[in-house]
C-alpha cells in the first residue's frame, strides 16, 4: 500500500495516513472528504503513468482540471507527499510555481497495472441527461465517469440484462444501443426509462454498473498496450528481447480478433519473461475504485445492501482490489462495522446462523479497513476504530445521535397527555 501526507490544501490543514484495502473518510459537508479522495486518485494515477510510460505530466494541472479543485485551495504552505513501494511523489508550492517530483525506488517488486475509477457525487447526471455524447467540451472526472459509463454499460448488457444485486432495488437494466436508451424492467415487468425513474435509481444504477465492470467484466476484456507504453517498454527491454515483445503484441491482437487460444500458454510464458525483465506489467491486475457519497438518494436499507455488495466485490480472492469511500452517512458505517465484526468472529458462528446473515459474503478482516473522521474546522483526521477489536468504536456511533436524542428527551419532559401535567 502507500502512505500519504496532505498539508494546507483546501479545508485540510494536515492529514497523514496509510492507504489500506478499504478506506473510508467520514465527515460533514465541506470538511475535506473529496479533497482527500481526489488527491489519493491523482497520486495513484501520476505514479501509474510514470511507471508505465516513463513520462511526467502536470500534477497540479491534473488536480485543477481533472479533479476540478480550486486554485484558492493552494498556498505557499501546501504540500503533498505520497510514498509507495515503487515511488515517492512530492508536491510543493513555491511562489507562482506548483511543482511535483517523482522518484522511483530501487529493488521494488514488480509493479502491477491497476485500473482507477473515480465515481463522483454528480453521477446522477449520467442517468438523468440524454445524449451525453455531446458533453465533450472539457475533460474532468465527471466527463471521464460519463465516458466510462457509456462504454461499460454497452459492454455489460450487450447480450443480456444486468440484474440489480440489491433486493431493495428490484430491477434489471439494459442499454438499447439502437435507440440509445437506458431501460429499467421493474418487478411487475413494466419498462421505464432510467432518466424518468426515481432519484435513487438514477444514482445507484450507474454506480452498480460501473462497479460491476471495474471489479469483474474488465478482466474478461482484452487489454491492449497504449502507444506510449509500447514505446517505453521497448526502451526498457534489451534488443535481444524485441522480437519476443513484437510477437507478444501481434499474438494478443490476433487472439482478440479470432478468439484462438492455441498460443495461450506460450503467450503467458512470454509475458512473464518480459514483465520480470522490466519489473512491471501493463495487464490489469486489480481495480482502485473511489466513490463519493455512495449513500446519495438512497434509503438506509439500500445503503446497507450497497456496502455489503461493494465489500463482497472488493474482497475477491483472485484480485487485490482497493476501495476509497467518502461519506457522511452513519448507515454506511453501521454496515461496514457489521462486515468487520463478521470477519472478526466468523470462526465462532455456527454455519446455520451464518446462512441467515446478510453480510456473510462481505466479511473482512478489520486490519484491512481504515476509517477516518475528518474534524470539521480543524482540518485534521483521526482514526475512529477501536484499538482492541478493530471495529468502529461504539462511542463514535453514540456521539452521532447524542445531541439529537438529548434535545428530544428535554422536549419530552414538557409533553402533557390528558390530565397528566407531569
Amino acid at each position: 500500500m502507500a502512505s500519504l501526507t496532505i498539508k494546507n490544501i483546501g479545508p485540510i490543514t494536515e492529514a497523514t495516513f496509510d492507504l489500506n484495502k478499504i478506506n473510508v473518510f467520514m465527515g460533514p459537508q465541506s470538511s475535506g472528504k473529496s479533497t482527500i479522495a481526489k488527491i489519493c486518485s491523482q497520486c495513484s494515477w501520476y505514479e501509474k503513468n510514470y511507471l508505465l510510460t516513463g513520462g511526467e505530466y502536470d500534477f497540479y494541472s491534473g488536480l485543477l482540471k481533472f479533479h476540478r479543485m480550486d486554485e484558492e485551495y493552494f498556498s505557499d504552505k501546501s504540500e503533498i507527499t505520497y510514498e509507495s513501494e515503487w515511488t515517492k511523489i512530492s508536491f510543493k508550492v513555491k511562489g507562482i510555481l506548483r511543482e511535483a517530483s517523482i522518484m522511483p525506488k530501487a529493488n521494488a517488486s514488480r509493479y502491477k497495472n491497476l485500473k482507477i475509477e473515480y465515481i463522483p457525487a454528480e453521477r446522477n447526471f449520467a442517468a438523468a441527461i440524454p445524449n451525453l455524447q455531446k458533453y465533450s467540451d472539457s475533460y474532468d472526472n465527471i466527463i471521464n465517469f460519463l465516458t466510462d459509463w457509456m462504454s461499460f454499460k454497452e459492454t455489460l448488457t450487450k447480450d443480456k440484462e444486468y440484474p440489480s444485486p440489491l433486493k431493495s432495488i428490484d430491477v434489471t437494466y439494459k442499454y438499447d444501443s439502437q435507440s440509445k436508451s437506458d431501460i429499467l424492467t421493474l418487478v411487475n415487468k413494466k419498462k421505464i426509462l432510467l432518466q424518468r425513474s426515481s432519484s435513487g435509481q438514477q444514482s445507484i444504477i450507474p454506480l452498480l454498473v460501473v462497479s460491476e465492470y471495474m471489479f469483474n467484466a474488465l478482466y474478461l476484456q482484452k487489454k491492449f498496450t497504449s502507444p506510449a507504453e509500447e514505446k517505453y517498454i521497448r526502451e526498457l527491454l534489451p534488443e535481444s528481447m524485441h522480437a519476443d515483445y513484437d510477437w507478444m503484441l501481434k499474438t494478443q491482437k490476433f487472439q482478440h480478433k479470432s478468439e484462438d487460444s492455441s498460443n495461450a500458454k506460450l503467450l503467458e510464458e512470454t509475458k512473464e519473461k518480459i514483465w520480470n525483465k522490466i519489473g512491471l506489467s501493463t495487464d490489469y491486475h486489480f481495480s482502485n475504485v473511489i466513490i463519493e457519497e455512495p449513500e446519495q438518494n438512497l434509503f438506509p436499507e439500500t445503503q446497507k445492501e450497497l456496502i455489503y455488495h461493494l465489500l463482497e466485490k472488493v474482497t475477491d480472492k483472485d484480485r487485490n482490489h482497493t476501495l476509497i469511500i467518502t461519506t457522511h452517512s452513519p448507515y454506511v458505517l453501521y454496515a461496514l462495522n457489521n462486515c468487520m465484526m463478521g470477519g472478526l468472529v466468523k470462526d465462532n458462528i455456527p454455519k446455520e446462523v451464518q446462512n441467515e446473515l446478510q453480510s456473510k459474503y462481505s466479511w473482512i478482516n478489520p486490519e484491512l479497513v481504515s476509517v477516518w473522521e475528518i474534524q470539521y474546522g480543524k482540518g485534521t483526521i483521526r482514526q475512529i476504530k477501536n484499538n482492541d477489536t478493530g471495529t468502529i468504536s461504539k462511542h463514535y456511533f453514540n456521539g452521532i445521535m447524542n445531541d439529537v436524542m438529548e434535545e428530544y428527551y428535554d422536549l419530552l419532559t414538557y409533553l402533557k397527555i390528558g390530565n397528566n401535567e407531569g
